[in-house]
């Protein structure tokens, strides 16, 4: 038995190297990123990324997960899936028990930054009508905290434990259950981590009783910091709140060049794209997300290595294999799925609408 196991063992061995092989041999290796729910803003940032790609001829899927966790552990085990979006306080999390835990030891091994995005705000979505208006009033109520393989659900989770928040239940539901629940009044509250605008969020209608509470940066420690999210932003939202904040990164695997060919083209395709956000940013904060225009490739969350493939992007006599010269921002675009932005009468979420909602989906 033990022999027919071993057996078993090494032709699996065996076929994953031939399968790792015939993928880096084929015209075009695959390649993903894992994202988030698709009312989110993760999967908008991945589908910009992939949209700068296709110019190159690199085919870069942006998929959608559950998020941070569930894209960390992707990047590590699946196949074809070289980069993922995480929140800084997962990595911070991660890091800080690395030395105390096996299974964080072992997922922050390989695990390495593209290059750090932009601000999340954490939406803690109330009804108006509630009567609840900062993060304690949280205390001894119902809140759905995120999937939980989600960064909301760790956020969710490591802030109430900061700020000492108590709720009596913490429901692990994604944040689209959190805004079904929240309407028929099962919860009095759901967390979503999640840049502003949000799809989520900014589908509802300006007459739902809806609003946002606010976390104030003395509630939070010094853990977090504090982000404003401006009235209007919301169809539904009059004033403007301010909320606690992690920083959405770019994460990749440590790709050895010289392991095998898999290895190889992965690492070739994460140089080649870090290289084309490097150099055409402009492009990305002129026709993508709107939260393009606060990235800050400089910023690194502190303790994260960056990958050895993506310091090759970095160096000055890197070029790509191909002619980038024709990526202009006009060249990159969504093509519209003829939502319907007509019925949006406030002023704000019918342009935002416009820009980005609609196509979207």
């Amino acid at each position: 038995m033990t022999m027919n196991k071993t057996l078993a063992h090494l032709l699996v061995s065996l076929g994953l190297i031939c399968v790792s092989t015939s993928i880096a041999q084929s015209r075009g290796l695959e390649v993903n990123i894992m994202t988030g729910s698709s009312t989110g803003t993760y999967i908008q940032i991945g589908k910009d990324i992939g949209g700068l790609a296709e110019h190159i001829g690199r085919n870069v899927t942006a998929v959608e997960s559950a998020g941070s966790l569930e894209n960390i552990e992707a990047v590590r085990k699946r196949p074809l899936t070289q980069f993922g979006i995480v929140q800084s306080d997962v990595l911070d999390f991660i890091r800080t028990f690395r030395q105390d835990d096996v299974e964080m030891s072992r997922m922050a091994r390989n695990t390495r930054i593209v290059f750090p995005l932009y601000n999340e705000e954490v939406h803690i979505v109330v009804r108006r009508s509630s009567g609840l208006n900062v993060l304690a009033d949280l205390s001894g109520r119902t809140v759905a905290i995120g999937e939980p393989n989600s960064g909301t659900n760790l956020t969710s989770t490591f802030l109430f434990e900061v700020a000492n928040v108590r709720p009596q239940n913490m429901l692990t539901i994604s944040s689209s259950d959190g805004m079904a629940q929240l309407r028929t009044g099962a919860i009095d509250a759901f967390v979503y981590v999640a840049g502003a605008p949000t799809k989520l969020l900014a589908d509802a209608a300006a007459s739902d009783d809806l609003k946002l509470l606010s976390v104030s940066s003395e509630s939070v420690g010094g853990y977090y910091g504090t982000s404003t999210i401006p009235a209007g932003t919301y169809p539904w939202q009059k004033e403007d709140v301010t909320t606690a904040a992690v920083r959405a990164v770019l994460m990749t695997f440590e790709y050895d060049p010289r392991r095998n060919d898999y290895f190889k083209q992965s690492c070739q395709a994460v140089t080649e794209i870090s290289y084309l956000i490097k150099e055409h940013l402009d492009v990305l904060q002129a026709t993508g997300h709107p939260k393009w225009k606060q990235v800050d490739l400089s910023a690194i969350p502190p303790g994260w290595e960056v990958a050895q493939c993506v310091q090759t992007a970095l160096q000055e006599g890197y070029r790509l294999p191909v002619d980038d010269s024709s990526i202009v921002p006009a060249a990159i675009s969504t093509p519209s799925t003829g939502c319907e932005c007509s019925n949006l009468l406030n002023p704000v979420a019918h342009r935002l609408c416009l820009m980005r909602i609609c196509n979207a989906e």
